[in-house]
């Protein structure tokens, strides 16, 4: 690495950031106590890589088990480890097992060593080691979680359950939930305002949609005849239907104006609207049901709504270019990508230095659901960082000094404006 590498990394290294998506437990008591260091790591995201290269569902439910010992989980899981051991989601959990218990690699010789330091982790204090004294995050935005710990996290609110009911048993759901009774879609339309200002009055602050997971984000205009008649249609249908690729099913009338009906609540609220983009998490899904173009209508149509856009909605990073270059009320955020591809958000940020207006760009967000692996998350998001801004610093298109002024915008400032923290 260059001496402007180092030096821009140094201070990066020492900043306080602002973690804009987590799915954390909403409090450290949540944490799960009854776990192994190979159980809890393979939760999330490094188990899709192991998945991908071969590990059969049947032995991932016996490394997720309390059955065996963690070398026995070891001799399983070794080959796969080793062939994802240099994805992004493989060097996090080495660099955290490292900064965290002095493990120098996650491997057979130290498997044993590293349980037995993640097991004395299993005690208060940790999340404040880990995401205050070590990640220096000054607050994490949580996913879904009203009550969650107001020390760490501010909690971004969904209502996709209002978005993408599939059936009356849907429906129903919304009932339980919401203390409810639904006997008409105006029922709904107003259970669905009265949910959003109860987590706005409980601390939200933002909105979060994951509807990529289901379906398109093309959300077409539809007119309220179409809707109801939509609606209609879905509480009529006792049980939810089974995976359907048709792009036009049933109640895509509803949804769709269900999306429209629910930016017009954010728009009079001033409510920044996070969307996942992009990858998908798991092993199988259609990815261009994600792709951020795909929203181009509703960023036309609700100027006054803040729309920050995930994942720099990777494979399609360079659309997005066009799309935060384009529109006002588009954003960036980088949340997950390092360590889906480190190497597409250096390549991201270098583009976008030369195309985007930088107060637009949001430079880090854990986006796990166990604590450990968000350490080396954070880690890659500075290095990551770093090298984007020392190549323009070498270009010649800015100093150092103006590089680690915008290195605090994308990790602090502009966060903490869009959300308004």
């Amino acid at each position: 690495m260059t001496n402007t590498f180092q030096e821009i990394f140094d201070y990066v290294k020492g900043i306080t950031i602002i973690d804009s998506h987590e799915h954390l437990p909403y409090c450290e008591d949540a944490r799960k106590k009854d776990t192994d260091v190979i159980e809890e790591y393979l939760i999330h995201y490094f188990v899709c890589d192991l998945i991908s290269a071969g590990l059969d569902r049947k032995a991932l439910e016996r490394l997720r088990s309390g059955d065996l010992s963690v070398i026995e989980k070891w001799d399983i899981v070794e080959p796969f480890w080793n062939a994802c051991r240099y994805t992004g989601y493989g060097r996090a959990l080495d660099i955290s097992a490292k900064a965290l218990y002095g493990i120098s690699k996650i491997s057979r010789d130290t498997i044993e060593e590293l349980n037995e330091a993640f097991q004395k982790s299993l005690k208060p204090g940790h999340f404040k080691r880990v995401l205050k004294d070590m990640s220096k995050i000054e607050v994490s935005l949580l996913d879904q979680c009203l009550d969650c710990d107001p020390v760490f996290f501010k909690s971004v609110y969904r209502l996709d359950s209002f978005l993408f009911p599939r059936s009356r048993k849907d429906i129903e759901e919304v009932e339980k939930m919401h203390h409810v009774k639904i006997h008409s879609m105006d029922d709904w339309l107003k259970a669905c305002e009265e949910s959003l200002d109860e987590g706005l009055r409980r601390g939200a602050v933002a909105l979060k949609s994951g509807i990529a997971y289901d379906r398109t984000l093309r959300f077409e205009k539809t007119t309220l005849d179409e809707a109801r008649s939509s609606f209609n249609q879905i509480y009529m249908t006792p049980d939810n239907p089974g995976w359907n690729p048709n792009p036009d099913y049933p109640g895509k009338p509803f949804h769709d104006y269900m999306m429209h009906y629910i930016l017009k609540l954010a728009n009079n609220r001033g409510l920044t609207y996070q969307f996942h983009t992009g990858l998908q998490e798991g092993n199988g899904n259609i990815i261009y049901n994600s792709d951020p173009s795909l929203l181009s209508n509703l960023f036309l149509e609700y100027p006054d709504v803040n729309f920050d856009i995930f994942h720099i909605g990777y494979p399609y990073q360079h659309k997005l270019s066009a799309l935060a270059k384009n529109f006002p009320n588009v954003f960036i955020d980088m949340c997950w990508a390092h360590i889906i591809s480190p190497q597409a958000c250096v390549d991201a940020l270098c583009e976008w230095i030369d195309s985007v207006p930088l107060n637009k760009i949001t430079a880090f967000g854990g986006d796990y659901l166990f604590i450990d692996a968000v350490y080396g998350h954070q880690y890659i998001a500075r290095e990551n960082i770093s090298k984007s801004l020392a190549y323009k610093v070498e270009e010649g298109i800015f100093n150092a000094d103006e590089a680690k002024h915008i290195a605090k915008m994308l990790f602090y400032d502009n966060p903490k404006r869009i959300f308004k923290l």
